[in-house]
């Protein structure tokens, strides 16, 4: 059987050392360790850029840099596996500091001075881990914090602790009104497998990055002739798609007929004129998770 190339670094050239024995590559690598220093990158699949964009990494998210050449680091996230190519400039190599802190709002906005009027360097999404080396930078009765990175953030938009959320749709809900995005796995832009995995990650919940791949690990089955049979925060798969119950015959989900994150108050009628039976879906159902 072979490898899954999303979930496993293997080209017929190259290949990660870990997987010697069960892939042939003309040569093998170590990974080096490294993080992302960017708020977002797009992950591509081949080096070229106009190559379709399969997910993107955050700021603060490890990586293995298995090469770098013509500007581009072949990586995989340390975070969900993902594997693929992303500008080198955006890759810090060397051992990650410890975060300090992560972003827990939607977004945060860096600057180049602890100023809000000053030049905006960057957007770093929900989660993102920082390492604050100075805080008690007061602009105007903001204070901001000094990152390892020498850019600022309003340290109102950090909490010391990932950011949590009551419930699965709780979570989701966060993102409503954000663009679709292909890939995406933030508010300025996410589709609907990202939503999953960043309303899971406001639970404690680490979970693929793919709609198959969740389909087939995240929670439990629990089959559903009905909608009468959903619980709230179930997982609804169909073909290439993911939503989320929400309760009373409501789903959230990524939407990209509307091009947004949306609640559907009708979830039976949206079934309906797509021509699914919810008996014929999979349902996942996660674990209770505490919030706190």
């Amino acid at each position: 059987m072979s490898l899954d190339p999303r979930l496993n670094a293997c080209r017929d050239d190259l290949a990660d050392a870990r997987l010697r024995g069960q892939v042939r590559a003309g040569r093998y690598a170590e990974g080096l360790p490294a993080r992302i220093v960017r708020g977002e990158v797009a992950v591509r699949r081949r080096p070229e850029p106009r190559s379709p964009v399969d997910t993107h990494y955050q700021f603060g998210e490890t990586v293995l840099v298995f090469e770098t050449a013509g500007g581009v680091a072949w990586c995989q996230s340390c975070r969900d596996g993902y594997v693929g190519y992303v500008e080198a400039a955006a890759v810090s190599c060397g051992a990650a500091p410890t975060p300090t802190h992560f972003v827990a709002t939607l977004g945060s906005y860096c600057y180049d001075a602890p100023d809000l009027r000053g030049p905006v360097t960057d957007l770093l999404p929900r989660h993102a881990a920082v390492a604050v080396v100075e805080t008690g930078l007061l602009t105007r009765g903001t204070e901001y914090a000094r990152l390892d990175t020498g850019a600022f953030l309003p340290l109102a938009c950090l909490s010391p602790e990932p950011p949590r959320s009551a419930d699965l749709v709780a979570a989701a809900e966060l993102y409503l009104g954000a663009p679709y995005l292909w890939g995406g796995r933030s508010a300025r832009g996410i589709d609907c497998s990202g939503l999953v995995q960043n309303a899971c990650r406001d639970l404690g919940i680490a979970v693929p990055r793919d709609t198959n791949m969740q389909r087939d690990a995240v929670g439990e089955p629990a089959p559903a002739m009905s909608v009468a049979d959903l619980r709230r925060g179930d997982l609804v798969f169909m073909p290439g798609h993911v939503v989320i119950y929400a309760g009373g015959n409501a789903i959230v989900h990524a939407d990209g007929a509307s091009m947004m994150v949306r609640r559907e108050p009708d979830f039976c009628g949206w079934l309906n004129t797509r021509h699914y039976a919810l008996s014929e879906l999979a349902v996942r159902r996660l674990p209770v998770a505490d919030p706190a």
